[in-house]
């Protein structure tokens, strides 16, 4: 949601480009009591984030029992664009964090891709004929992410020299971009 902000400030001087890190990268059954229990820690960043809603687990679906299928249906939805990817991933994030939907099923990401006005049926064509590819780059952005130091979301990688992880204010991103900018300018005028 901040990048969404960030995005919006910046325009087209900066470049976002998404990829996959497996919370998850092996299926694993969860306990729903104590996955429940977890969730209950999504307060604080919900308390943070003013264009995010997060709802306590609600027990009415399985918690996903692996990150691999989501991070698929994700690439699927960029095959479609941009503006698309967008909007299966502000419902992803939605369906997950307040609807409490198991993300992880492909009949759930179905229903966000067509909410996302991505065509059903094309999403599961498309996921048909290239899901072993997009496993591999899947794995591929996960190793890629972990060699780099990141262990956990939300991580961003600054001009591929700065990480920023936590949930930071959009603020704390513009200064990283000025320190980048100043950089590439006394580099220039060197």
């Amino acid at each position: 949601m901040r990048l969404d902000e960030l995005a919006e400030i910046e325009g087209d001087g900066i470049d976002i480009e998404w990829r996959s890190f497996l919370l998850r990268p092996a299926p694993e059954e969860r306990d729903l009591l104590e996955f429940t229990k977890y969730t209950m820690s999504w307060e604080r960043p919900g308390s943070m984030e003013p264009r995010a809603s997060f709802n306590e687990w609600s027990g009415g679906h399985e918690p996903p029992a692996s990150s691999v299928p989501s991070a698929v249906g994700g690439k699927v939805a960029e095959s479609f664009g941009a503006e698309k990817f967008a909007a299966f991933h502000h419902g992803m994030l939605n369906a997950y964090f307040t609807e409490n939907r198991t993300i992880s099923d492909v009949d759930v990401m179905v229903d966000v891709a067509e909410k996302a006005g991505i065509d059903p049926t094309e999403f599961l064509s498309r996921w048909h004929h290239n899901g072993d590819a997009l496993v591999k780059q899947v794995a591929a952005d996960h190793q890629q992410a972990s060699m780099a130091g990141i262990t956990g979301v939300p991580a961003v990688v600054v001009d591929g020299r700065y990480l920023v992880t936590g949930a930071v204010e959009v603020d704390h991103y513009q200064e990283v971009l000025a320190h980048v900018r100043a950089e590439r300018t006394q580099a220039t005028e060197s």
